[in-house]
């Protein structure tokens, strides 16, 4: 039987795209096997890693090592310590030097110029890619004290018990009182190897804030202040306690006012104010009160600044002050616990003199 031209052409056609179709199939199901293999390699996660630093996608980058080696620095001092480590770099000119470790991961050391960089730590995921991350070991640590029985998260990452030092203690700020049991009690934590100053949260609340100690230098949380009159309170007190070393004011009404068996008040009673110049003019502006905390319901820190002119006809100064505040309620009255002199805190001091 004789098969008519066009229908031999359309058979041939057929086979043809029959044929091809196999053909594509074939190389897009080696395609799929290759890039399966080429991830299954650490190797991709390295070649991931830096695709994702020449597109500045350092976002991507933090996300990951959340993964890899869970921390506690933000995303904002990590990205900060990656753009520094590769500034002026030429990515396709780094070497790298890798290590196995005994529970599967992998270490890469990389090294720029003979210049080591950092070291990449690279796991397999849940679903089977390796991932990279830098890892960073900071010089930085911080003591955070938090009211005892709360919990806290650090740049949002939950903080253990394994983090804590210390339990239901006395707050740092309030240590130089003769008898410390009204006093606020804190659990203390530390965090070390960070980059730079967490952000700490008291999980699952709001309304909590966070004061750094002139003193120790801790990171203090309380409750922050809502009610107007503990501003005013500081700002008075802290205008008598000025005025005390100016001869404006007595020993008697700085005692007043403070907690005398405090080792605030034996060092206050012992300044020397006969050097201070007599002076008919005197006044305070500029003052504030901020950053107040409760550490408990009875009690309260936080930093006031005022600007303090005074003249005798003659010689006219104006000193900026700041003060770090502590204070108990006793009976009803507050009652200064403790006291540090921080001028830094107060914008004037910053004002460029005009010429």
């Amino acid at each position: 039987m004789r098969i008519k031209t066009w229908v031999g052409l359309l058979i041939i056609a057929l086979l043809a795209g029959g044929l091809a179709f196999f053909g594509k199939t074939q190389i897009d199901s080696a395609k799929k096997e290759f890039a399966a293999a080429e991830a299954d390699m650490p190797e991709s996660a390295i070649s991931n890693y830096f695709k994702h630093i020449r597109e500045n996608d350092y976002d991507g980058i933090y996300e990951d090592s959340m993964v890899v080696s869970p921390h506690i620095n933000s995303k904002a001092d990590y990205i900060a310590k990656l753009e520094e480590i590769y500034k002026d770099v030429n990515l396709n000119e780094i070497e790298y030097a890798g290590l196995d470790n005994t529970d599967g991961s992998k270490d890469y050391k990389l090294y720029y110029n003979k210049r080591y960089l950092a070291t990449l730590k690279l796991i397999r995921s849940s679903d089977g890619r390796w991932l990279a991350s830098t890892i960073f070991s900071g010089d930085k640590s911080y003591t955070i004290e938090v009211p005892t029985g709360l919990s806290i998260t650090a740049n949002g990452s939950p903080i253990g018990k394994e983090y804590m030092t210390e339990e239901a203690v006395v707050a740092s700020n309030f240590t130089g009182l003769n008898d410390t049991t009204p006093a606020p009690k804190v659990d203390i934590y530390v965090l070390e190897n960070l980059l730079g100053e967490p952000t700490i949260e008291v999980a699952g609340q709001t309304g909590y804030g966070s004061l750094t100690d002139v003193l120790t230098g801790h990171i203090l949380i309380g409750k922050e202040a809502t009610d107007p009159s503990l501003a005013t309170t500081m700002i008075e007190d802290a205008e008598i306690c000025a005025k005390w070393p100016a001869q404006e004011a007595s020993l008697g009404q700085v005692g007043a006012i403070s907690i005398t068996s405090s080792d605030w008040y034996k060092r206050v009673s012992g300044v020397q104010n006969q050097w201070f110049t007599a002076h008919g003019t005197s006044s305070f502006s500029n003052q504030k009160a901020f950053n107040i905390i409760q550490q408990s319901e009875d009690s309260m820190v936080g930093f006031v600044t005022f600007d303090y002119y005074a003249s005798n006809g003659e010689v006219s100064r104006t000193w900026y002050g700041g003060y770090q505040m502590s204070f108990l309620n006793v009976g009803g009255t507050w009652k200064i616990a403790g006291m540090a002199i921080d001028n830094e805190k107060n914008p004037s001091k910053h004002i460029p003199l005009q010429d």
